[in-house]
């Protein structure tokens, strides 16, 4: 089923560069639609219209619920989906899409409410894990590796594939850490039109894996695979208005040139989605490849400014051209054993099986435990029922004893003496343990051990570890410590 991109337009408020020159307003707001105004501030010439314009006032927040938290809810569902945000610099995309610590992003929301989706999901098992990349002057850097700073991307049948590191998480707070540590690695710089400039292309992905959770089955069947897409453009500008020079100039030829093959590509596919289009002209195009035209589901926020007039013209002719294009969503299941959730639930199983064979060694089932709670970790929702402290509870039901005996009578022994430089250590098993016979022989005074006999004719050598002394019905093994 065909479904078109979803379209929106966010108008921030003027900055204070604006309100110091004296910028007038040049577009007003009606509904969901935006009006030129001309000097006296009427409404002159054409008028565009798209799914929804947010004023001045709205909040984030707001923007989130309506385009936003309907694509990742396909997302975990089991479809691709992508939002980004477009506009010329300096005109709130970053702000829109990474937020404050007072107004939190389009980002930060998203990764939220996903959690939130999960944790009310049990019939299924989610695994959840991430990537963060820039584009910066047509290269592909890894945020959460800065090593990786030419990294490269490959066509896979599930889609484009970008060699990024990934990072399995389990919790929103995980993934908030994780886009913290790559926002501090990410290409700014100042320009006349902004003090903190986005100078590359931002993509942070989220691949999320699920399948049904069927209690005690360890066998995956077939896996919903999904990526989110959440995009922080860089801004179209001019160096007249910037004055960018030497790198900030180079930095700008390449974000201009790369918006252009996007804009490109949106028009192609507007007016003629069967035409052949290269999305290999950029790599931004090349990466959004799935997301224009393809089989995921995509919203744009348009980010304009009251006070400028070509610039926002620009943006709404983009942002009216891609509202035509239709995508067709389709749900990514995939039965092979490729994704990492079917590997590490078959590992978990065979982890599962060897605690089940080492029961008796409590170090290793110690070291098992954590591997497999570790797992469980992951491996969000359904998995987690499945709680190691059964089999702790289960070994402590016979708890091992041990009793010590400060003296006792005569000790038979066969034909070896206790060397005097060794201690004698009584050990015995409480579960064959009867009664003790009434014929034992006082116990001498406590804490002290009966006298031992010295040798000292000959060298002795240490009984072997598996002498026993029968007490009727008990029996006690004689070891040595040295």
């Amino acid at each position: 089923m065909s479904d078109n991109i979803k379209v929106v337009v966010k108008v921030r408020p003027l900055i204070t560069r604006e309100i110091e020159e004296k910028l007038p307003y040049q577009w007003r707001i009606k509904n969901n639609s935006l009006y030129q105004l001309d000097q006296n501030g009427k409404e002159f010439g054409s008028s565009f219209t798209f799914d929804k314009v947010y004023d001045e006032s709205t909040k984030t927040s707001e923007v989130y619920n309506d385009i936003a938290k309907p694509i990742v809810e396909a997302a975990v569902a089991g479809f691709n989906g992508t939002i980004f945000a477009y506009g010329q610099t300096s005109s709130g995309k970053t702000y829109t899409m990474a937020g404050t610590e007072s107004s939190p992003g389009i980002i930060t929301l998203a990764v939220l409410n996903l959690f939130e989706i999960i944790k009310n999901i049990p019939d299924r098992d989610f695994l959840v894990r991430v990537s963060y990349i820039e584009i910066y002057n047509e290269t592909v850097k890894d945020l959460l590796n800065i090593e990786k700073d030419n990294i490269k991307i490959h066509d896979t049948l599930q889609g484009i594939k970008v060699d990024a590191t990934e990072k399995v998480t389990s919790s929103p707070e995980e993934v908030l850490e994780i886009i913290k540590q790559g926002e501090a690695n990410r290409q700014t710089g100042s320009t006349n039109m902004n003090e903190k400039s986005s100078r590359s292309h931002s993509i942070f992905q989220i691949t999320i894996e699920s399948k049904e959770h069927v209690e005690g089955k360890e066998e995956v069947g077939s896996v919903n695979v999904s990526q989110l897409n959440l995009v922080d453009l860089a801004g179209s500008e001019r160096a007249g208005q910037t004055g960018a020079k030497g790198l900030r100039f180079k930095e700008g030829t390449h974000i201009n040139k790369s918006l252009s093959a996007l804009a490109l590509v949106i028009k192609k596919l507007a007016e003629n989605p069967w035409q052949f289009n290269n999305y290999r002209d950029s790599k931004l195009t090349r990466i959004l490849q799935n997301s224009l035209g393809g089989n995921a589901k995509t919203s744009i926020i348009c980010a304009v400014t009251p006070a400028a007039l070509e610039e926002t013209i620009s943006t709404l002719q983009f942002g009216n051209r891609a509202k035509f294009i239709k995508n067709e969503p389709i749900l990514n299941e995939v039965q092979s054993n490729a994704t990492m959730i079917q590997q590490l639930t078959k590992k978990l199983g065979a982890l599962q099986t060897e605690l089940e064979c080492k029961k008796h060694l409590e170090q290793g089932n110690y070291n098992l435990q954590k591997q497999i709670a570790g797992l469980q970790r992951l491996i969000l929702s359904g998995v987690t029922r499945h709680s190691t402290e059964d089999i702790i509870s289960t070994r402590r039901k016979h708890p091992q004893r041990r009793i010590t005996i400060s003296a006792l009578h005569s000790v038979e022994e066969s034909t070896t003496s206790i060397p005097r430089f060794c201690t004698p250590v009584l050990k015995y098993n409480p579960m064959t343990l009867g009664g003790c016979s009434s014929d034992l022989a006082p116990l001498q005074r406590p804490g002290t051990l009966s006298t031992v006999p010295e040798e000292t004719s000959r060298m002795v050598t240490p009984p072997p570890g598996d002498k026993r002394v029968n007490f009727e019905d008990e029996i006690i093994e004689l070891g040595m410590y040295y």
